[in-house]
């Protein structure tokens, strides 16, 4: 079992739910299909991978299926017996946790991927945000879950910047970062912290302001591959196309910085 207190604030319910939130993102999801490079990643990369994904195919022609949500979630359906071939986390402390619990193939893990942390308000939202003290003027802040990599992100930015104990009564939690921008692009939240990537992909936000990298610790990105994967040479294929020349022009378009 997964060390969880190494990830403290994993709620019962984020465990329990399992790949339903996968599934209510919208992504293409066929774990366990025949041929197919089955990656489980974070929420955060949904729009990135994906392209990734039909570049692969285009280049090795063979496909990938994908289960983009919470790192949490996923990394405890991989200890649970999911049928991943390659992780995809936006923190290091959940690929942690499956190196620690030997599901990784060891030499297949790359830092690859870095990100910000931004607050995004409604596109036409007429309230002013400068710094964060102005969300202690706000009434609703969408974070995803503590046990989610951006949202402990997020906490820890509140944290240091001494504004936590003022917003934490506004705070509504997500089940993972996309859940949390959502609830602004349908104006059910007045803000919310998520990566810089997360903004760009969304036509119906508009960044408010950063929160500074000084304030949480390093966003990293590693992919790894699945020592039990029945497709490992694929796998790593897969996984070194995500460090190459093609995938790397999709990720920075996409606002990532590639590490």
């Amino acid at each position: 079992m997964i060390g969880l207190s190494r990830c403290a604030g994993l709620s019962r319910r984020a465990y329990l739910a399992g790949t339903s939130a996968a599934v209510a993102i919208g992504c293409r999801s066929r774990p366990g299909r025949d041929g197919a490079v089955n990656v489980y990643a974070a929420a955060s990369l949904t729009g990135a991978l994906s392209r990734v994904g039909e570049a692969w195919r285009a280049a090795a022609g063979t496909t990938c299926s994908f289960v983009f949500d919470a790192s949490s979630r996923l990394a405890q359906q991989i200890e649970a017996g999911a049928p991943a071939d390659v992780f995809v986390s936006a923190d290091s402390a959940w690929m942690d946790a499956l190196a620690e619990s030997h599901l990784l193939d060891r030499d297949s893990r790359r830092d690859l991927l870095g990100n910000r942390v931004v607050v995004v308000v409604p596109r036409r939202a007429s309230a002013a945000l400068h710094t964060v003290e102005d969300l202690a003027s706000l009434s609703r802040i969408a974070l995803a879950g503590p046990a989610v990599p951006a949202g402990r992100y997020a906490r820890a930015s509140l944290r240091a910047l001494g504004v936590w104990d003022a917003v934490a009564s506004r705070v509504t939690e997500g089940d993972n970062v996309r859940a949390a921008l959502a609830w602004v692009e349908r104006g059910e939240a007045d803000a919310a912290i998520v990566y810089a990537t997360d903004a760009t992909a969304s036509a119906e936000v508009r960044v408010a302001f950063e929160l500074p990298s000084s304030s949480h610790p390093p966003i990293v990105v590693p992919f790894a591959v699945l020592a039990a994967s029945p497709r490992i040479e694929l796998a790593r294929a897969f996984a070194e196309f995500c460090a190459g020349d093609e995938a790397r022009a999709i990720f920075v378009a996409a606002g990532f910085e590639v590490l």
